[in-house]
C-alpha cells in the first residue's frame, strides 16, 4: 500500500513541476568511468559507452579526463564531438551545458543541415562557465546532432574546449488546471486514506 501511495505522490509531483528528461545520452560524460586524475584519448574510447561521434582534425589530442572525481570531455582545436538524439513530441527546447576553455557549439538536422541553431561561438573563459540557450523549436519524430568544437579564439586563445552536463529538455510547461485539479483531487484522496488508516490504529 505504502508503495502505491508513494508512486501516486511522485506521479503527481512530476505533472506539478512538469519534469522531462535529458534526451542527450551520457551528457556528463562519466561513461566509461575513468580513475580519478586519468584521462584517455577519446580515439580509444568504445563508443557504446561514450555515445559521442568523433572527428579529428586537430594537431591535439581531444580526450575524457577525470579531474578530482568529476570527468568531462576536453576538445582540442580543430576537433569536434558531436551526440545524436530524437524528439518525441513537438515543442519547445532548452540545450544548456558547462564549459571552460574557447570554442563553438551548434545543432543540426541528423543530415548536418542546419536547422535551428547556427555554429555559436562560446565566450572564452579560464574557470567553468554555463550555458543555457533560450527555448528552440524542435519537431516530433525528428532526428537532431547537437555538437561542440574546440577552437582558438581571441582574446585569451585557449588551445582547448573543456565540456560537461550537456543537456536538452523541454521546457518545463506551467500546470493546465486540469493538472492541478488532479494534483489537488490527488492529495485529498491521500489525506483521506491516511485519515483513515490512523482511525483504525486508534
Amino acid at each position: 500500500m505504502r508503495k502505491i501511495i508513494s508512486s501516486f505522490a511522485v506521479g503527481l509531483l512530476m505533472v506539478a513541476s512538469g519534469a522531462h528528461a535529458n534526451l542527450v545520452g551520457n551528457g556528463t560524460f562519466d561513461n566509461p568511468d575513468l580513475a580519478t586524475g586519468s584521462f584517455s584519448a577519446i580515439s580509444n574510447v568504445s563508443f557504446s559507452d561514450l555515445n559521442w561521434g568523433f572527428y579529428g582534425g586537430a594537431t591535439g589530442q581531444t580526450k575524457l579526463v577525470d579531474n578530482a572525481g568529476n570527468q568531462f570531455a576536453q576538445i582540442a582545436s580543430g576537433d569536434m564531438l558531436y551526440t545524436s538524439f530524437s524528439v518525441a513530441t513537438s515543442g519547445q527546447y532548452t540545450i544548456g551545458f558547462d564549459y571552460q576553455g574557447s570554442g563553438l557549439w551548434g545543432l543540426t538536422g541528423s543530415s548536418w543541415t542546419p536547422q535551428v541553431v547556427a555554429p555559436t561561438d562560446v565566450t572564452p573563459s579560464a574557470g567553468w562557465a554555463s550555458v543555457s540557450s533560450g527555448p528552440v523549436s524542435l519537431v516530433g519524430g525528428d532526428s537532431y546532432k547537437l555538437y561542440f568544437g574546440g577552437m582558438i579564439t581571441p582574446p585569451q586563445f585557449y588551445p582547448t574546449l573543456n565540456v560537461d552536463n550537456v543537456s536538452v529538455a523541454a521546457v518545463t510547461a506551467v500546470p493546465e488546471p486540469e493538472g492541478y485539479a488532479m494534483m489537488l483531487a490527488g492529495l485529498g484522496a491521500l489525506g483521506l486514506m491516511s485519515r483513515r488508516r490512523m482511525g483504525r490504529g486508534a
